[in-house]
């Protein structure tokens, strides 16, 4: 009883750790999957000049402030992918050291999986273009 607890322990430490990669990775993609790097841009500033009703000069500052700000979360995400990563790593790590020799051979299989459908989805939303 007290071995599968501690095997949804792992399951689910390890399970939120790669959601919160994955999310920080490719979430704020995730909302505009078929459309490039920049129509999700222009099409938040068509309905800002839809419902604002937007002078032609306002237009071209919402424009030129969505563009800096996206540049920033671009950078923030860039910085904050390997600390991310760095916290996943070491969590399985710590949870790797408490297991026996079988678990940690079931374990590492479970990480591989893991591994491999982040990096589907990873591929799925941002495309192999992707950061």
């Amino acid at each position: 009883m007290k071995r599968a607890w501690k095997q949804i322990l792992v399951a689910f430490v390890l399970g939120g750790c790669v959601g919160v990669a994955v999310t920080w990775g490719c979430a704020p993609r995730m909302f505009h999957r078929h459309a490039g790097k920049g129509q999700f841009q222009q099409r938040l500033l068509d309905r800002f000049s839809s419902k604002l009703q937007l002078t032609p000069e306002q237009r071209t500052q919402v424009a030129a402030i969505l563009d800096t700000k996206r540049q920033k979360m671009d950078a923030l995400r860039a910085e904050i992918r390997p600390r991310v990563e760095e916290l996943r790593a070491s969590t399985s790590a710590d949870i790797r050291r408490l297991l026996t020799p079988d678990q940690q051979q079931r374990f590492d299989v479970m990480e591989k999986e893991w591994s491999a459908k982040t990096k589907r989805f990873h591929d799925h939303w941002m495309g192999t273009h992707g950061a």
